[in-house]
């Protein structure tokens, strides 16, 4: 066996030189003969027929389509030179100027165990280095295999396997026609939702592919993020670093959704942000949505304005209550909105007092009214006691002896 010799240069570089190998060793690592010699293999080498290709291709883009929009993903097939020899894995080179910045980095690959290994990424040639070997020998990855990754942060990739067979045994293969699902939730055995996939319609001779004959190695056929959003350089930033509002994001597990708000609403943020020196979204959980995110900012910013600009007395009481009510569910998300809460009920407080002021005015006019109509009604029987007053007297000094003795001399007269 003739031993690989590689040149320095491109060692320092941090990719695999390109390397002599006799006939035999071309052919273990997928370099297929031909009548004009040998040539890289592809999927039209690797796999016995076009409907196993065919196939391959539904799967893979069955599996990415499954994938949540908001993070940008593509597909790579296993060739034999990615997973033997020099393990580099080049990478979609437009999805790296679109997404992966212009700096070298380390990148985190996190398996469907939730195990992350870091591999060094060569943004500028494109590619995995470092790193790779050991996580294609640890998943035990071989030709025809395919690799879906999905950025989920600016460092680092979600992976999902789809297996050629179940011949593998690899844990936590879904059933055909199951859909994986992308969560931060972690089960209760301490495993991510994050799952290996197997194609159980192929047999163990079939190969799940893609065809990069024709798409060659920079092809993928990853979704973009909406328009507008994009990759964050840093995961987290301190608001501290914030000096105005040019250098105001909105980072929302690893994307700026700043276009997702219109100016007016960033500046009002900003403000918002700015008085507390923090930015109110830092702890939200992760793995919401984000358009969820962006409505809870904006119904923050709405009922933050809606306080300030109330007057005493102009409010309902079921206004308050349904504001109070939304901000004590967007700080159960994780929202920063205690200080919002903390005025909302102060002012509720205020409105309460001026409220029962009110119904006590209103209370003590009503009690006016009865007392009122209650002296009235004495006075007109103070009149009527001193009628009947006068009466008896004028009866008692006037009448009452006469009719005495006119009774006893008419009871005695005779018959």
């Amino acid at each position: 066996m003739t031993i690989p010799q590689v040149k320095k240069e491109q060692e320092k570089n941090g990719r695999p030189g390109k390397v002599k190998v006799s006939s035999s060793n071309k052919q273990e690592r997928g370099i297929v003969p031909t009548k004009s010699g040998f040539k890289r293999a592809t999927s039209e080498t690797v796999y016995v027929n076009g409907e196993v290709k065919d196939a391959v291709m539904k799967r893979a883009q069955e599996l990415e389509a499954s994938l949540p929009r908001n993070f940008p993903a593509m597909i790579k097939l296993m060739l034999p030179s990615h997973i033997s020899g020099g393990f580099w894995l080049g990478l979609c080179k437009k999805f790296c100027v679109k997404h992966l910045g212009e700096k070298d980095m380390m990148m985190d690959l996190e398996d469907e165990d939730g195990k992350v290994f870091p591999v060094n990424c060569l943004v500028g040639k494109a590619g995995l280095s470092g790193g790779w070997r050991k996580f294609s020998t640890d998943h035990k990855l071989v030709k025809g295999d395919v690799v879906v990754f999905q950025l989920v942060k600016a460092n680092k990739f979600m992976v999902y396997i789809v297996r050629t067979s179940r011949s593998e045994g690899v844990d936590g293969a879904l059933d055909m026609g199951k859909k994986p699902v992308y969560t931060n939730n972690r089960s209760t055995s301490g495993k991510s939702a994050f799952k290996t996939v197997h194609d159980s319609d192929l047999s163990s001779d079939d190969n799940y592919v893609l065809d990069e004959s024709k798409n060659g190695s920079d092809e993928d056929f990853g979704f973009d993020i909406p328009d507008g959003i994009r990759m964050s350089s840093e995961s987290t930033v301190d608001f501290r670093q914030v000096k105005s509002f040019a250098d105001f994001d909105i980072i929302v597990n690893g994307l700026v959704i700043n276009s997702e708000l219109s100016k007016q609403l960033q500046h009002k943020y900003y403000e918002l942000c700015s008085s507390q020196k923090l930015f109110l979204h830092e702890r939200i959980l992760d793995g919401l949505n984000c358009k969820l995110i962006v409505g809870v900012i904006s119904q923050t910013i709405n009922i933050a304005d809606a306080i300030r600009a109330s007057e005493l007395g102009t409010q309902q009481k079921e206004e308050f209550v349904t504001w109070e009510s939304t901000l004590s569910a967007f700080e159960k998300l994780g929202m920063n909105v205690e200080f919002i809460l903390t005025r909302l009920r102060r002012l509720m407080g205020l409105c309460g007092n001026v409220n029962r002021l009110k119904r006590l005015k209103t209370e003590r006019a009503e009690v006016g009214e009865k007392v009122k109509a209650l002296e009235a009604l004495l006075e007109k029987w103070a009149r009527r006691t001193k009628m009947i007053d006068e009466e008896i007297e004028r009866l008692e000094l006037n009448d009452v002896v006469d009719v005495q003795a006119r009774y006893r001399e008419l009871a005695k007269s005779p018959w």
